[in-house]
Order: structure tokens, then sequence, then C-alpha cells
């Protein structure tokens, strides 16, 4: 990859839902979740190679004067592998990662399909990635035709899609995990867009209804979660995993619609304050959607931010259910707003900081001025970030008593370590070896029920891999290479040819060791190659069911809400609670209510 141009089509007129990311000058690929780094793609100047003999300080051909040194080599050898990368992003065009469920994927698009055409406009490999968008795009109800390549099926395409509002839910998929008897459920809550709490509710309440109700409503598309609610029967659902590993939040006011649906009525649930804004206080006003007695996990990892630490924080601290993961969450206490400039930009900046029911900022990072002394207000003071200190870091205490910090994200109550990838997992993603062997798979294939990958099937994926790596399309050194090279630079500068030839040997070494991983971790790489394959034919939704199978995190989480003896150890619940405002407080429309005043009423740290 090279430029990247990342746009996510959500609630825009006339869109058709896909993901584009531009991956060149003048061409483009359709990417999911992670951006490329920049490349520059101008000529470099003519310089020698190194011939056989490896000697440095070759002369340049055509500028007889010019020396030419061996960073002068590297840079060139540098310049072929990224016009190589260019080519073959050229070469691959502009191809589907993601077709959104209700959408382009109900119309038949699917994952790795190369789109050559929109109505009468020609997609070229010069194509850029405006041009495509702006075809697709258009008036809500107007047809738009799609001509595309698929590998396996002969000819092109087309299909014919309606332009709509395309709006992407936040919650990715709800359902059991393991045996539904044991009523354990899971909610996958990716972000927090206006219709973040309408989408829990309704997951929570199809939830309470059974495996075998939510299966038989699922037919029925009430999607306002409005039918069969009152025949929802709570005890039916014993424990719930809220998802909200790399959620990176959203809106405040949809995180604390979601936060309302676990705490009780008449529990806080945040707060903001900033200079020049005033202090800002939301209350839970209606009963939980969530029952009581259900034990409630919130999932979490170091990329969980901002409206989604507000949910874990209030779930913390009013101890109503147990977070769990790996340590720490992102660290983001700040509320910010964003202002619309010319130019199709904006400006985002902050306006306050958000605080938990217990009165704690969880900011992870500091601000201030490098020089103490300086004129602040007049804007002549410049900035310097830090983390905040642990020694720095307050205790506060939660409705049962139990400490927790403020500075440095949400910890965990209960930790799970995630499953650790191997070196060659890493670096077969990384290089998109999974989906481009997908691609070649199904080409000859067809997908059937029970689909496995097979000894021949993982054996011939090697071999694949192999070729790659030895036509130089592909580095298994790659997570070792900018160390190595600068090894290299180093050892040429001293003039240790000795050890230059060893470091030959090493890299030699590195692949060899990297590839054992084939053997030691068969069985994660075969989920992945599973994975990438079913990912071509399956919508996200039930990607998602598919991995939660091997999602270790998920599976442990699980474990403990069924046993339930490690998580009422956790929060106590033999003592009684402490402090809440238990008053009947009334609302129309919304859940919570808001006081605005200098000063509020008294947050729950101040009444303990």
């Amino acid at each position: 990859g090279t430029k990247s141009d990342y746009a996510e089509f959500v609630e825009e007129e006339g869109n058709v839902a896909g993901k584009i990311e531009s991956s060149s000058e003048g061409s483009s690929t359709l990417k999911d979740n992670a951006k490329q780094p920049n490349m520059d793609t101008s000529a470099s100047p003519p310089v020698a190679i190194k011939d056989g003999a490896g000697e440095a300080n070759k002369l340049d051909k055509k500028s007889p004067n010019k020396v030419v040194t061996d960073d002068d080599v590297e840079e060139d050898l540098d310049a072929i592998e990224r016009r190589k990368a260019i080519k073959k992003s050229m070469d691959d065009g502009i191809r589907v990662v993601s077709a959104f469920e209700g959408y382009a994927y109900d119309a038949g698009m699917r994952v790795g399909d190369k789109l050559v055409g929109i109505d009468d406009f020609e997609i070229k490999a010069t194509t850029a990635v405006d041009e495509v968008r702006s075809h697709l795009r258009g008036d809500p109800g107007t047809p738009v035709s799609i001509t595309f390549l698929r590998e396996g099926v002969k000819g092109p395409q087309t299909i014919e899609i309606e332009r709509s509002l395309v709006r992407i839910p936040d919650v990715k998929y709800f359902g059991f995990i393991g045996d539904p008897t044991d009523g354990i459920g899971y909610i996958d809550l990716s972000g927090f867009a206006n219709d973040a709490g309408r989408e829990v509710r309704y997951a929570i309440r199809a939830l309470q209804h059974g495996a075998a109700e939510m299966a038989a409503q699922a037919a029925g598309n009430d999607n306002d979660g409005s039918a069969g609610i009152l025949a929802a029967d709570p005890t039916k659902l014993k424990g719930l995993v809220l998802d909200l590993r790399s959620n990176p939040g959203g809106l405040l006011t949809s995180a604390v619609d979601v936060a309302t649906l676990f705490v009780p009525s008449g529990s806080d649930v945040v707060s903001a304050k900033g200079r020049g804004f005033p202090e800002i206080l939301y209350r839970s006003v209606a009963e939980p959607a969530l029952n009581p007695n259900t034990r409630l996990a919130v999932l979490v990892n170091e990329q969980t931010a901002s409206a989604a630490e507000i949910v874990s924080g209030a779930v913390q601290d009013l101890d109503v259910g147990v977070i769990v993961g790996k340590g720490r969450t992102y660290g983001k206490g700040l509320v910010q707003n964003v202002q619309d400039l010319p130019y199709q930009t904006a400006l985002k900046f902050t306006v306050a900081k958000y605080y938990t029911p217990s009165g704690r900022c969880i900011q992870s990072t500091v601000y201030a001025p490098e020089d103490p002394s300086s004129n602040v207000d007049n804007g002549g003071a410049k900035y310097t970030s830090k983390k905040v200190a642990d020694k720095d870091r307050t205790v506060f205490y939660t409705a049962q008593g139990r400490k927790v910090k403020d500075g440095g994200g949400v910890e965990v109550d209960y930790k799970v370590e995630p499953q650790k990838a191997s070196p060659l997992e890493v670096i077969l993603l990384r290089q998109g070896a999974y989906s481009d062997y997908a691609a070649e798979w199904s080409k000859n294939h067809e997908l059937t029920d029970g689909f496995k990958v097979d000894d021949a099937t993982y054996n011939d994926f090697k071999l694949f891999v192999e070729k790659k790596q030895n036509s130089g399309d592909m580095k298994l050194e790659v997570l070792y290479e900018s160390q190595l090279k600068e090894l290299q630079k180093r050892l040429k500068a001293s003039k240790l040819d000795s050890s230059s030839r060893e470091l030959d040997k090493l890299r030699a070494d590195i692949i060899k060791d990297v590839k054992k991983d084939f053997s030691t971790y068969k069985s994660e790489i075969i989920e992945d190659l599973e994975q990438n394959i079913y990912a071509r034919y399956l919508p996200d939704s039930m990607l998602i069911e598919r991995g939660l199978k091997s999602d270790v995190q998920v599976t442990e989480t699980a474990k403990m809400l069924k046993d339930g003896k490690e998580f009422d150890k956790i929060l106590a619940r033999d003592n009684g609670a402490v402090g809440g405002n238990s008053d009947s407080l009334k609302s129309s429309g919304q859940s919570y209510e808001t006081s605005s005043t200098m000063k509020p009423e008294p947050t729950l740290q101040t009444r303990w």
C-alpha cells in the first residue's frame, strides 16, 4: 500500500455501503481498518546497482563524476521495492473488503470483488478513489449499476443497487456463548453513534427471550425492539458479556444511553467540567434493561477509549459488573466538539474533562507549559504532553468501597490475557498472505457446508507463502528488517566485512526460525486462514460468531460468569451497597436527566 485515504460510508446520502482506501497515486484498493504508511512515488536518480563482487563506491555510468555509496545502493533497492508495491497495488485495482449487511452484501457484493465499472464509467488502473466515490454516491432512491470481476467466475458480473441512507449498526453481533441453556449472552458493541443505546437495549431484550425465542423472532425483522419486550423473561439471561474491545468511543450522550441500561435508576453516570464549560451531570432516571441478578462483564483492551470508557467506568464505580481484560483501557477522559471548516475540513477541540461516578478522571495524558512562567492566557506558551505517573494517581472508591484510581484508563477487575499471535501469524497478516491465498483458493474451489482447512490445503498455503518469499513479494523477516538494515549499515561504516557476511547468515536463520511456526502454531494459522476464506462468502455477523469459538478472553469470561464465585468475590456482593440516590426521577423521551449549574448536585465521591 501507499497513500492512505480511508473513507467509510456512514449516514451519507445516497451511499451503497462500502469502504474505500486509496493505495497509490492513481490507483485504489478497498481495504478494511488498517491504514498504510505514506510512500514516496517519485523516481529515484540514476545510480549503479551493486554488482556481484559487492564492491562499494561504483561510478554512476550516466554520471561519470558521481560516486555511488552503499547508502545510494540501499536507497535504490528501496525504490525498486516501492515501485514493485505500487505496480502490484495498481494491478489489484479497487476491491471489496467488506460488504455491509442490509446493503451491498444483500445485493450480491462479496469480499474480493474487483470493481471495473459504475454505470457507464470505466474504472482503470489510474482511477483515483475520489472518482469511484463520486460515481457511487447520488440521490437516495436512484439506482446505480456496479460491474465487477470475481475469482472463480468467468467474465464480469453486474448488479444494480438502489442508493439509500446507509446506517452502519454499532452492535455488530449478539447471541449466546457456548451452550445456550447456560444463558450467557454476548453483545459486540463497536461504537457509540446515535442509535447505540437503542441497539444494545434491543439486543438485551432479545437475549432475555432465550435462544429458541430469539431465533424465531429474528425472522420478523423487529429492529426497533418494540415487539415482544413484555414477553421477555429476564431470568433466562444468566450472564452477559459486553465486548468493548477496540471500541474507539463516540457520542457522550450515546455512552450515557448505554450505561443507563445497566445501572440502577437514580445513579450518577458521568459528569463533565471544563474551563469556561459549565459542569453537567448525567443521571439515570429509568430502570435498567438488564436484570440486576444477571452477571455483567465488560470486556476491554488498551484500545477501549472515550465513550467506551464512560460505560466501563460507570459499571465499575457502581459495582454492577466486572471489567475484564489484560490491563488498562486507553485513558481518554476528554470531551471534544467538532467545528466544520471550509474545504471539507473540520477542527476537533477539547472543551471539558469527564468524570466517572466516583469522581475520577481516567485521562492518561496531561498537558503542561514547557515554561511555567510563560503567559498561558495570551497563547505564548508551548505545551508538552506526558503520561500520568503512577505516584500521581489518586485513589477513589466504588459503591461497595473497592479502591480504584484516576489517570491511566480503567483498570480491569479480572485479568485474562489475550491469545498471543506468533511472529509468523503477524507477518502473514501484515503482508496480506491470508487474503491473497483466499483469493487464489476461491478461483478453483467452492465453499461447502462445514468447510475446514485440511492438511492438503494447509500444505498448499505453505507453498504459496514460499513462492511469494522467493519472488520477493513477501519477507518473512519483515518484523526485524529495519533493525537488520541499521546493523548492516553500521557494520559497513565500520568496515567489518566478516561481520556483514555473518549478518546474511543471521537473516537466513531468522527466516528458518520463523518458518518453524508453521508447525508450532498450525492450529492458529489454520483458524486465521479459515476466517479469511469464509470472509469472502459470509457477512460480518457470522464471521464474528465463528471467531468467538476460538476467542480465549470471551471463553474465560463466560466461564467466570457461569460459575459466579469469582464474580461475587470481586464485587463483594455480601456487603451492603453504599450511598446512591434512590429518588424516583421522571423524564420524557430519555433514560437520563442532566443538570447544568455552576454548583451541581453532589457526586457520588462527595456523598461517600
